[in-house]
């Protein structure tokens, strides 16, 4: 038994000699990894400030863009924490510096189009940063690879679409305006398309299923956290008032059922049949149904989350200000697509990870899609409310069909 632990530790520990504690069947995520997503989550909302500061089709796809690249630099280091532990050995100081890289990304994110007053412009300082979170983490994967021949070769052969990105993200933040979009839709297009093709080459494991569902379950919680604080910042000056409107209430009540449905959805729905897939998987499967249902199938999710932070926002200010006008096309746009994505992805979520769609969610994205055109003529207050019913409604079909499904 000593011999085998051995062998674990040595096939993390590389040929630098720095010791690495390697992931085991059942390990849980740590407190260090949660607050590392607490920084990815700032950074997501921040892209909610930039969006919101610019509510055009322009802004919605720059909005879009830096989505992906922050959710593909983010699940890089869930397949890192994966394989070993983050939190002890020098393995933490690289952590740490991927962290105050991301946290400087946030701060940069609502300037990251805007022209620059000095060398120094917030895009590049935005497009640096990914590139360090990035070097961070391949830095530490390398490393910490060991004997392990395939994996070190799955590093290397990922390594070559990660640094042709890289380039195309400084150049485009030297660019700037619609070059910079492009530049940055490439890089990501790149850094996916080939690692996605480069991932069949196997090199990948899953040691811990249950650190992998885990981790992806946290972040979205902590993204609907930061959804429910959006809430907030809308309808906190009318709640201040002498005389609180009983509007003030219903709206605050309505973005909370909405963000209770989707919780409700995903933890009492597909969520739990992925778990299991995952966990009854063999070794060589997991890989492929983890980077399926987690590493593709959970981006529509945070994103749907993300732009109904986005929409949920700009409805409460609205009926703060007008309850009683027409909804913006905005708010509108951003929260019946934010909700369409996350519904719709629920469904590949669980075709992904399962092999059978969930077909609640399903059906409940296409309607959502026809309430956006009807809640255009609609006021703020009525959009928000039937947006609800359509979520609370949506999450008790899908675990209902999930309880059946299980017996």
């Amino acid at each position: 038994m000593n011999g085998q632990v051995d062998d674990a530790v040595n096939a993390v520990t590389g040929a630098t000699g720095e010791r690495a504690d390697a992931r085991h069947e059942g390990d849980r995520v740590t407190m260090f990894e949660i607050f590392f997503d607490l920084v990815f989550v700032l950074a997501l909302m921040r892209v909610v400030d930039l969006m919101e500061a610019q509510p055009t089709p322009a802004g919605f796809g720059r909005g879009v863009l830096l989505l992906l690249l922050l959710w593909w630099a983010w699940c890089a280091y869930i397949w890192l924490g994966n394989r070993v532990r983050l939190d002890r050995g020098r393995v933490v100081v690289a952590i740490l510096v991927a962290m105050c890289a991301l946290f400087v990304a946030a701060l940069a994110i609502p300037g990251a189009w805007e022209s620059p007053a000095g060398t120094l412009s917030p895009a590049l300082v935005l497009a640096l940063a990914f590139i360090v979170v990035r070097a961070s983490y391949f830095a530490v994967f390398l490393s910490t690879s060991g004997r392990d021949r395939r994996l070190r070769t799955q590093l290397l052969i990922d390594a070559i679409p990660q640094t042709g990105s890289s380039a195309l993200l400084i150049v485009g933040a030297v660019l700037g305006g619609d070059l910079q979009s492009v530049c940055w839709a490439v890089a990501f297009g790149l850094d996916f398309g080939v690692g996605w093709l480069a991932s069949r080459y196997n090199g990948w494991r899953v040691a811990s299923p249950a650190h992998f569902v885990e981790r992806h379950g946290l972040v979205l919680i902590i993204a609907l956290g930061e959804t429910v604080l959006s809430s907030g910042a809308g309808l906190g000056p009318t709640m201040r008032d002498a005389a609180v409107e009983p509007r003030s209430i219903a709206a605050a009540l309505l973005a909370f059922a909405i963000v209770l449905g989707i919780w409700w959805s995903y933890f009492r729905g597909p969520s739990i049949a992925a778990h299991r897939a995952l966990l009854r998987a063999a070794p060589a499967r997991r890989p492929a149904l983890a980077r399926d249902g987690y590493t593709l199938g959970h981006l529509p999710l945070v994103a749907g989350t993300v732009f109904v932070a986005l929409g949920v926002r700009l409805l409460l200010e609205d009926i703060a200000v007008a309850p009683a006008a027409p909804a913006h096309w905005g708010a509108i746009a951003a929260l019946s697509g934010g909700l369409a994505c996350y519904l719709l992805g629920l469904g590949l979520f669980a075709r992904l990870a399962t092999g059978a769609w969930s077909r609640a969610p399903l059906i409940a994205g296409v309607l959502t899609i026809v309430l956006g055109a009807v809640a255009l003529g609609l006021a703020s207050l009525a959009a928000l409310a039937l947006s609800a019913a359509l979520v609370v409604i949506a999450a008790l079909a899908t675990a209902s069909q999930t309880r059946r499904t299980a017996v």
